[in-house]
């Protein structure tokens, strides 16, 4: 393929990425300035910037592949004919794999989740819009007519969309057992352990975070040490987007707002034990407050701990033990949502307090609908429960009970 995307960090510290052609190594022209105006200048994140790169990646490998001069079509008012469109259809469908975000390449018979489709029409159709109204601005070109078929024709592929009903969805999270499981496997200087010794504290203390705060892998890999209250044992949540002192170039990012968690006595001390016994022996010479930091003896030693890295941890869990092939720390947040559901239910608390608790643990916004996606399988036993009642009454009456 003949385009490649390269990531960049600025002075003050903003990411950004750029679409080059990997012959020249040189930018291309339109579909930069296109992340420039349409993405970047409306304050997107980068992870949105590289996300809109990387589909317009896809959409400018198959225009190359194909020996379609989209310039020129536009210019001609020729753009892209019906057979074209159902093609860039189908090539739309397949999955590609990002691989350090620098190549894209194509993997055979394996088709992308609808939304993930949705989203890439989305961008193709938005891009070549955009285009069509840059290059016919320049040349005087009039064809609004022309180019709202085009543009419709290609959105007419979009799915439908469809209201997500409770029986639509998955259960998420872990069971109590996989999570039994895991935890025996983090066990200190255990049998099973498979990480060295001296990184053993940090990962068991990333997965009980994970699983106590229900933090995202974002929020984890963002907390510093001054997050921490030692007084009154809670844990703030902060976004730092673009931060300068983080040079994490795939910077971890907060999508969620920002709050204060409360902490277990015991929680809390397990953190002053990483952060006072483990963490600082390696981050002296360092000038950074990040929480988590790399351990091994390489140049990255004492550096804020990378994704890349944190993924690198679940992998060896999942090839280590084969009951936990479907561990993911978002598994964790969704087990989370579980026990917090089981517990509140027999509170005290209004309907209304126990949904805005949550939704603030959780940091989303006091109307989101998002407690729906994380609150499947508590909202599933629940219904089992009821419908078993319903059929113990039934069974009382049929039988004269």
């Amino acid at each position: 393929m003949s385009y490649k995307i390269k990531k960049f960090m600025m002075s003050s510290g903003e990411r950004g990425c750029l679409i080059l052609d990997k012959e020249t190594q040189l930018p291309v022209y339109y579909q930069n300035l296109y992340l420039t105006n349409n993405v970047r200048n409306r304050s997107a994140t980068v992870s949105t910037m590289e996300i809109v790169a990387t589909n317009l990646l896809i959409l400018s490998n198959y225009l190359k592949s194909r020996n379609i001069d989209i310039i020129n079509r536009i210019e001609s008012k020729g753009f892209l004919n019906i057979a074209e469109i159902d093609d860039l259809i189908r090539y739309a469908r397949q999955r590609f794999d990002k691989q350090k975000i620098t190549n894209v390449r194509l993997i055979k018979k394996e088709q992308v989740a609808k939304r993930t489709f949705s989203y890439r029409v989305h961008v193709f159709s938005s891009y070549l819009k955009w285009l069509c109204e840059m290059i016919h601005s320049i040349k005087g070109i009039h064809a609004k007519y022309e180019v709202d078929t085009f543009i419709e024709n290609l959105r007419a592929h979009l799915p439908r969309n469809k209201t997500q009903s409770m029986n639509d969805r998955k259960d998420k999270s872990l069971s109590e057992e996989e999570i039994r499981k895991l935890f025996q496997l983090l066990e200190i200087e255990g049998s099973q352990n498979p990480f060295q010794k001296d990184v053993q504290v940090r990962n068991r203390l990333i997965f009980t975070l994970l699983l106590n705060c229900g933090l995202r892998a974002g929020e984890l890999l963002n907390l510093k040490v001054n997050d921490l209250n030692r007084r009154d044992y809670t844990l703030s949540i902060f976004r730092r987007h673009d931060c300068i002192e983080d040079r994490r170039l795939n910077q971890p990012l907060v999508k969620t707002g920002e709050r204060e968690i409360p902490l277990s006595d015991e929680l809390a001390m397990e953190i002053f034990d990483y952060i006072d016994n483990y963490r600082d022996k390696y981050t002296k010479k360092k000038k950074h407050d990040f929480l988590f930091v790399t351990h091994s003896s390489c140049k990255s030693v004492g550096e804020p701990l990378s994704v890349s890295a944190y993924e690198k941890i679940i992998s060896t869990i999942k090839k280590t033990n084969p009951e936990l092939k479907n561990l993911s720390g978002h598994k964790l947040r969704h087990s989370w949502n579980y026990f917090y559901s089981n517990e509140i239910d027999g509170s005290n608390l209004e309907v209304s307090r126990k949904s805005g608790l949550r939704c603030y643990l959780m940091g989303w916004s006091k109307d989101s609908k998002m407690s729906d996606n994380y609150n499947f399988k508590h909202i599933s036993m629940k219904e089992k429960e009821i419908i078993g009642r319903v059929y113990d009454s039934l069974r009382k009456i049929t039988k004269g009970e």
